[in-house]
């Protein structure tokens, strides 16, 4: 009976934190991407949600800057869940969830702080030359609070690459981690 329970313990832990490494051809285009579940929630298709960006208090980037890439990565969440059924809300009000998201350079948000205070880091090491950023992503119950799910990708930030590539790449993120989402939702 104890193997079996603890058997059921390390399959509950492996599922509950995934990495995933994709493979690529150059290390500017590594990205790391590790989740966590942190209750059994699910939501059915036709859920209703929010976004809740949460933005890095000092940034080495221009407020510009960081509206531009908010607004990328905010309308590639609100694309990549309205196409796996879900629904969104602009205002808080009567959703079933909220999603919260963030992206910063590591010079702003270092691996450090990321696992203190999200506790979900893909690791993806520091490469010469090239400026490593984060884009968090979490989904919290808009009933209880609790977050549900917690998601986190790393890679190193383009910043030679043109307007359609930007949006395409911050597309090609969100679908990457929201699709450990999915798999456990």
């Amino acid at each position: 009976m104890k193997n079996i329970t603890l058997s059921v313990v390390l399959a509950t832990l492996l599922v509950g934190c995934v990495q995933v490494p994709q493979e690529s051809l150059s290390q500017q285009s590594k990205l790391a991407i590790s989740s966590v579940r942190d209750i059994p929630v699910s939501y059915a298709q036709g859920s209703e949600f929010s976004l809740a960006p949460k933005y890095v208090k000092e940034t080495s980037l221009k407020p510009a800057q960081t509206q531009a890439i908010y607004k990328l990565y905010a309308d590639a969440i609100v694309a990549d869940l309205e196409q796996h059924g879900f629904i969104s809300k602009p205002l808080a009000g009567e959703v079933k969830f909220h999603v919260g998201f963030g992206v910063a350079l590591t010079d702003d948000l270092p691996d450090e702080t990321i696992n203190e205070k999200f506790g979900v880091s893909p690791g993806l090491p520091e490469s010469d030359g090239l400026e490593k950023g984060s884009f968090l992503i979490y989904i919290e119950d808009a009933l209880t609070g609790k977050r549900v799910w917690r998601g986190a990708v790393q890679g190193f930030a383009h910043l030679d690459i043109s307007k359609e590539e930007r949006k395409q790449r911050a597309e090609n993120i969100v679908a990457s981690v929201l699709k450990q989402f999915y798999a456990t939702n």
